[in-house]
């Protein structure tokens, strides 16, 4: 053993390296300093149990010593007067943080059972002093606010006696409140008869916990007991009323995902072997009414009412323990503690805002159609909806408003999901005329940057301007981007992009790209179809893939060649690899930064906008072998093809007629004599305003053809108009032709199957094979499992593969895209990558986004930490316990005795009646068994 002159000399090496660090800190390059909170509390006290005077004693210094981050608070007073107080925790207490979510816990609610009570004035404690050292309790408040409510029932616990580990029947209302009622068995209960309804007496701090409840939208809660230990969750009781089944809520795997990680954090809860009598809790939690059944208990109402997800935590046998073992109860729950309220940032949460006024809405109702239970918005229009890993579609309604269009979420473990929701009013809807754009005249490369950036900035929360690379000549090649999550990729929302202007003297895409951009900004929450589109779509607009062609061009050129190339002469729809060629030319800059992105990013669906004519054209571009006359050559994907170019066509004011555009194509090809009801010669005529690109004329490297068979995107190109740079005042006939067809393709992306796919355990299966019977062309999903394969309405048997397993399902498309998930019996080695892109800027003096002195002095004192653990560990042997007796915080026995008739289920609406009867006849409990 170490002797005691080792250990007094391994402790001061400690402090000394400890003082030295903080030293070295401190005069780090001259200036650098450790940044610590100026009010500081000392180290938490375990002397002895906070009685109601020092209780309001101690928080009314925690708001005075920290009135940034606490704020005192009550709910309404007990049956003697006394104040039910809170305290609220978080960032800036005093300032509204729509959309930052509410966590409650609750102790003493039976006023004998007080462990509760003191771990949360200890954790309130904790929490403030900490802020500035411990990045956990940093992040909570800064994300999260938290109401801490110590004692629900102050008059009980003044009653009770410390040392007593069961309720004496002498003692009744030291358990109870000074009425003599249990306050877990006063709230309304959805198992009620008419008669019990009405004989309910709800009691003042009943009353004013379930106005809490229903007027602050809490998401997740704790309520804190004693005489046991073990984790418990809903339903606390069922239609028989007899203990020993489940009686399960919808959201029952959250349920237990709540309780099992309290109970794992938990010091000893997860290890439960009969510590207390005779109950025994597999890993430390239980259903409610299996264990025994609770008519009125409070966390079944915060569930059906509030829509919160409240569970209840028993934490010690014996429900007054002597204040000895204060510590080593905090010590025990203090990591539980922080785990349970970090459970907070899982499952899908945002905002719902009116599509004609831009104002929040509450009380909109968020259904998930895997779960039969909704929730509903705040009054900040925010959600927010706690799910475990899976998918899940989602749909929002209110009255007087269109409901959503239903979306598909995938939801993992590790990262919440942000989704907002435009709903637009029944009666505004149709009475909104869209907002034309106004901006007609050619653009020039500066001309094109300070459109964009100008629209960028007026409208940041649904674009993002973005380059993928540079041309020849250095000029950026710009993407803007339109969708109500600028900047990231949602899961199972298709992405779209529009290229413009790859040949340089070929404008009217590129007019046409930056006046749609300037309509659907405009536009935005104010007309339902666009609205729809940007909210269910990410679209990228590329206005010039070539902008050094663009600068050589000349206005009023109808069909000719200068400009068409780029800085270095080199026609970039021949740029590309090909699928029939034995060599690859070197692609271009701008070439391969286009095949780099769309390699990046998911495409679906895309249109390459070209001039000099006025058709939809669509894969193949050549035959092979090559130059066999005019002949087709179709896509295994043809009918999808023909499908998305007849959206154009027909949208558009003329293409759909199949105009000629003269002989402007010799410079390519021979004249066609093709015609239809035309007399006509030397004329090209397009059946219904398409062609497939290998009968009009064949060409090598083309960018559609790349798309199809490089990536998981269906391109066409678009011939726009007979004049490649048409003079300016002709450009608002350009767009009014062009606007519909422009919107009506866009839609195309929301056809066919979309869908995930994942293993057995939950997780998602990116590069999984999606084969379709009876077409040769496969799709993969992206990096979060999901996919998007386009089809035309028909019956289909698809199939998902992966490392060898599959799993073949028939579905029916129709017009708008079923959802088709798949699940694999696949190793569970692929995890979800679902995040929230955010912007941060990370200076020099941080390491993983903390600065160097916190990760400095957090390392110090871990290692003094360390240090001193092991010198006391060498002293000390053993640890000292003690042992509690028995006692339970409830009736352990059944509840049939109860009721005067069989109890029938209740809707939302009848329990919602509870609150106003509240002048009925206290009802009286007698428990089969003797209550301990």
């Amino acid at each position: 053993m170490m002797s005691n002159k080792a250990v007094a000399g391994c402790f001061v090496a400690a402090v000394f390296i400890f003082l030295f660090a903080s030293f070295s800190l401190t005069n780090q390059n001259g200036s650098q300093t450790v940044e610590l909170h100026s009010k500081t509390l000392p180290s938490l006290t375990f002397n002895g149990y906070h009685h109601y005077d020092d209780l309001v004693q101690l928080f009314q210094t925690l708001e005075k010593q920290f009135p940034d981050f606490a704020r005192l608070g009550t709910i309404g007073k007990s049956v003697k007067g006394r104040e039910l107080l809170f305290l609220e925790i978080t960032n800036q207490v005093k300032k509204p943080s729509p959309g930052r979510p509410k966590v409650k816990l609750v102790g003493n609610m039976h006023g004998d059972e007080t462990i509760g009570r003191e771990i949360l004035i200890y954790f309130s404690q904790h929490l403030l002093s900490t802020y500035q050292t411990d990045f956990r309790s940093k992040l909570i408040l800064d994300t999260t606010r938290l109401f801490l409510m110590p004692s629900m029932n102050p008059d009980g616990f003044e009653n009770s006696i410390e040392g007593s580990c069961t309720t004496p029947f002498t003692l009744r209302k030291s358990r109870e409140n000074q009425n003599a009622v249990d306050l877990n068995r006063n709230f309304p209960d959805q198992f009620d008869t008419p008669l019990q309804r009405k004989r309910r007496k709800f009691q003042p701090e009943t009353k004013a916990m379930m106005d809490w409840i229903k007027s602050q939208k809490f998401v997740l809660s704790a309520n804190f007991h004693a005489g046991s230990e073990v984790a418990s969750y809903p339903y606390d009781s069922s239609k028989t009323h007899r203990s020993g089944v489940d009686s399960q809520a919808p959201d029952d795997a959250f349920f237990k995902v709540m309780a099992h990680t309290y109970a794992n954090a938990h010091s000893t809860m997860h290890n439960n072997n009969k510590k207390c009598g005779d109950d025994y809790f597999h890993d430390g939690i239980t259903n409610g009414a299996n264990w025994y059944d609770v008519p009125g208990g409070m966390q079944d109402y915060n569930y059906l009412i509030g829509d919160c997800m409240e569970i209840t935590l028993e934490l010690t046998c014996c429900k007054y323990p002597k204040a000895l073992h204060l510590k080593e109860e905090w010590n025990k729950n203090k990591e539980a503690l922080f785990q349970f309220v970090e459970l907070v940032n899982r499952g899908i949460h945002g905002f719902v805002i009116d599509g004609a006024t831009l104002e929040p809405l509450e009380n909109v109702t968020v259904t998930t159609a895997e779960i039969p239970k909704q929730v509903r918005t705040d009054d900040n229009g925010a959600y927010w909806r706690m799910l475990v890993a899976g998918t899940y579609t989602m749909t929002f309604y209110k009255d007087g408003y269109q409901p959503s269009v239903p979306v598909v979420l995938n939801v993992s473990d590790d990262h919440h999901i942000v989704h907002n929701v435009t709903l637009f009013p029944v009666q505004s809807k149709s009475d909104v005329d869209p907002v034309e754009p106004e901006d007609f005249k050619h653009h020039h490369y500066d001309d094109v940057t300070s459109f964009l950036q100008f629209y960028n900035h007026q409208y940041p929360k649904i674009t993002n301007l973005y380059s993928i690379g540079q041309s020849v000549q250095q000029r950026e090649l710009w993407v803007f981007e339109i969708t109500d999550k600028p900047g990231v990729h949602e899961p199972a929302e298709p992405e779209f992009k529009y290229i413009a202007n790859m040949h340089g003297n070929e404008v009217i895409g590129k007019e046409l790209i930056l006046n749609l951009i300037e309509y659907l900004c405009k536009n935005y929450g104010k007309v339902k179809n666009v609205t729809d589109l940007v909210d269910t779509t990410r679209i990228h607009l590329m206005p010039s893939m070539n902008p050094d062609g663009y600068e050589k061009s000349r206005e009023g050129d109808a069909h000719g060649v200068y400009g068409r190339s780029n800085g270095n002469g080199v026609d970039l729809n021949r740029n590309f690899p090909d699928q029939f060629a034995t060599k690859d030319p070197k692609p271009e800059p701008e070439v391969a930064a286009v095949m780099k992105w769309m390699k990046q990013i998911p495409f679906v669906l895309s249109a390459n906008m070209h001039g000099g004519a006025l058709v939809a054209n669509y894969p193949w571009d050549e035959n092979f072998p090559r130059h066999q006359g005019r002949r087709a050559n179709l896509s295994p994907d043809n009918d999808v093809f023909k499908q998305v170019s007849l959206a154009y066509s027909l949208s558009h004011a003329t293409m759909s007629e199949g105009p000629a555009c003269g002989d402007i194509f010799q410079v390519f090809v021979m004249a066609n004599t093709i015609c239809k009801h035309h007399s006509c010669s030397n004329k090209i005529f397009y059946q219904d305003g398409i062609t497939n690109g290998a009968q009009w004329y064949e060409i090598s490297g083309s960018m559609q053809d790349w798309n199809y068979v490089n990536t998981n995107c269906f391109e066409i190109t678009l011939e726009l108009g007979c004049v490649k740079y048409p003079n300016q005042g002709t450009l608002p006939t350009y767009w009014q032709d062009n606007k519909h067809a422009l919107l009506a393709f866009m839609q195309q992306v929301h056809k066919g199957i979309y869908g995930f796919v994942h293993d057995k355990a939950g997780k998602i299966l990116s590069g999984a094979k999606i084969k379709v019977d009876g077409i040769d062309h496969d799709i993969q999903t992206a990096t979060d499992g999901d996919y998007w394969r386009l089809l035309v309405p028909g019956t289909y048997r698809v199939t998902a593969e992966k490392d060898g397993e599959s799993q073949t399902r028939s579905v029916k498309v129709e017009e708008l895209a079923t959802l088709l998930n798949f699940t694999l019996n696949v190793g569970s080695s692929y995890t979800s990558n679902i995040t929230i892109q955010t912007t941060t800027t990370i200076s020099r003096n941080h390491i993983f986004g903390f600065s160097k002195a916190f990760v400095f002095t957090s390392t110090v004192t871990s290692v003094v930490a360390l240090i001193c653990i092991v010198c006391i560990l060498r002293l000390f042997c053993c640890k000292r316990s003690y042992q509690q007796p028995k006692g339970f915080h409830r009736m352990n026995g059944e509840a049939v005795a109860y009721f005067d008739e069989v109890p029938k289920g209740l809707s939302d609406d009848v329990v919602n009646e509870y609150h106003d009867n509240s002048d009925g006849e206290e009802v009286v409990f007698i428990a089969t068994k003797q209550q301990i």
